[in-house]
């Protein structure tokens, strides 16, 4: 689903094997840390998440990279992934390398760093082994964690696309019964921007800060909240959103979600990349509860040869 050259804005679901309800506190913070340590370095935003018992919803943007990134700064952002005494230890064996003349071992080694970064599957495979590593050690235990590799669906990068996937997103908890009112949860972006988390509040101001004069905080606030409690703040009458909080298949096992501009480009783009036809089986609008948004998902894909 990468549409190459541009920004990305994507879903990810990812659960335990056999749904097992390991993630407790620790586990969660511990996971929270890893996914904030792996944005730093990779160059991915997380919009919103949550993390749940079983499984954890990331809204990530992936950016365009923005040309070769230097050595200093590769070495820069690899600071947040490793300790101190890890990195003492990398800055050695590059100093090695150099004084040995085995340029292309150094070479080879930052290719592989740059390999990683504004990459979703390098991001989330990361974020995944560093907690199953983790865990692991933890419980005594060995062997895969997770249950699939994970699911991803296509957002709009548009505020209408964005917003409603990501208060499905934090309300989570809400429709799981852990919590009555998605800002009490901790580990969802919500919830981390109320309590003064200031790169959830950041992240959140993406949402909205498309083709408009950028908001206050309490302005992003008070429009995320009306969606959230199932109303739209702006707009004729207050839509109700009450299918936002559903349990909905679009937003986790489709493919796409966007305006009907959008999927049209979406085929257009894959049809000139491999010569394929490509076309939506189970395109729908989204029920028109969803509000002013005027968006469209897809859960099927037909791609036939073009006579």
């Amino acid at each position: 689903m990468v549409m190459k050259g541009r920004e990305q804005v994507f879903h990810v679901v990812s659960r335990i094997v056999d749904r097992r309800m390991v993630m407790g506190e620790a586990e969660k913070e511990y996971f929270y840390r890893v996914m904030r340590q792996q944005e730093a370095f990779s160059g991915c935003e997380v919009l919103t998440y949550a993390i749940m018992g079983n499984h954890f919803h990331i809204m990530v943007s992936v950016p365009v990279c923005p040309g070769e990134l230097s050595d200093e700064e590769v070495m820069k952002r690899m600071r947040y992934l490793y300790g101190r005494e890890k990195m003492e230890g990398v800055e050695e064996e590059i100093e090695r390398w150099r004084r040995l003349g085995q340029k292309d071992r150094e070479r080879e080694y930052f290719s592989r760093m740059r390999g990683r970064m504004y990459d979703l599957t390098a991001f989330i495979k990361d974020v995944k082994q560093r907690f199953t590593r983790w865990y692991n050690d933890e419980k005594g235990r060995k062997g895969n964690l997770w249950e699939e590799r994970f699911k991803s669906l296509l957002v709009e990068g548009s505020e209408g696309a964005m917003s409603r996937c990501a208060v499905y997103i934090d309300l989570n908890a809400v429709r799981a019964g852990i919590v009555s009112v998605a800002d009490e949860y901790r580990w969802c972006g919500y919830g981390e921007s109320v309590a003064g988390g200031k790169r959830a509040r950041q992240m959140m101001g993406r949402l909205f800060d498309i083709g408009v004069k950028k908001r206050s905080w309490r302005e992003i606030e008070a429009i995320y909240r009306g969606l959230i409690l199932g109303k739209a703040v702006s707009g004729a009458g207050g839509v109700k959103m009450d299918l936002v909080h559903k349990r909905l298949r679009h937003w986790t096992d489709g493919f796409v979600i966007g305006s009907q501009e959008y999927l049209e480009k979406f085929f257009s783009d894959r049809k000139a990349e491999d010569g394929m036809r490509w076309q939506f089986r189970g395109a729908v609008p989204l029920p028109r509860e969803i509000g002013e948004a005027g968006l469209m998902g897809a859960t099927r894909l037909r791609r036939t040869p073009m006579i």
